[in-house]
């Protein structure tokens, strides 16, 4: 039986509070961390959900995986054992689904350190860095489309993160530093607003994507970004995300 957004959400806030208890950092990521933090924008963009996915620190990986299996999740051995102190994947049979422990950087289409980060927020990454791991995807699916729609309907654009705010200064400060990154971004912005076209709520979304936009072009950039910035798009400016074997491997 598939199991509902509500009973995702409840065992994701079990598992991270009983991290707390053990003094280990866990906090969610991604699609399960926005319908967390945006619950009126996750109820207009519904989508499913199949797993939660956790960030947490290199420093404390194996204090991480002796606290899942003592919850009685069943780690994957074989890829914890080649990727550890990066990320980790464990078995959750509560909801019958594999889970991602991603460590300190947040690496696929460009590189986002979050290791600093995370105890900014209670249950999730920081909601800056949310969108930013969202808007740093060359190929937006549906759902990450969704996603980045029903974070910016609840959230708004400020000098924090927050339950409420994302923290435009810290977008503006990664994406003033790294021309690709900004190029992604920028190009993902235009995909949301052609996304949301004939969506009653698109002024809504377009506002705050815009004002962030002006924030973004406003801030000083860096001499590493400009140098790059004039190489332009001759050259690939992002990464194409490592494929990893995520076979299910228990011994």
């Amino acid at each position: 039986m598939a199991i509902t957004k509500e009973q995702l959400l409840n065992r994701a806030i079990t598992l991270i509070e009983k991290a707390e208890e053990n003094g280990i950092t866990l906090r969610l990521v991604g699609g399960a961390a926005i319908a967390l933090i945006a619950k009126k924008g996750s109820e207009i963009y519904t989508r499913t959900y199949k797993d939660a996915d956790y960030f947490g620190l290199s420093e404390q990986s194996s204090k991480i995986s002796k606290l899942l299996e003592s919850l009685n999740l069943i780690p994957n051995k074989r890829f914890n054992a080649l990727h550890g102190h990066t990320r980790l994947m464990f078995f959750d049979p509560v909801i019958n689904s594999t889970i991602d422990i991603f460590l300190d950087e947040f690496v696929m289409c460009h590189k986002l350190v979050l290791k600093d980060r995370l105890r900014i927020m209670k249950y999730t990454i920081p909601t800056s860095d949310l969108l930013l791991t969202k808007m740093q995807i060359v190929n937006l699916t549906e759902n990450d489309k969704k996603d980045i729609s029903a974070l910016l309907y609840d959230i708004n654009i400020g000098d924090k993160d927050d339950e409420t705010t994302l923290n435009a200064n810290y977008v503006a400060k990664i994406l003033s530093d790294d021309w690709g990154f900004y190029k992604t971004f920028t190009i993902n912005q235009d995909r949301i607003i052609d996304f949301l076209k004939n969506d009653p709520n698109k002024n809504i979304i377009e506002e705050k994507l815009l004002k962030l936009r002006n924030i973004v072009e406003s801030h000083p950039k860096s001499m590493k970004w400009k140098l790059r910035a004039k190489v332009g798009e001759k050259v690939k400016w992002y990464n194409e995300p490592e494929e990893v074997n995520t076979n299910f491997v228990q011994q």
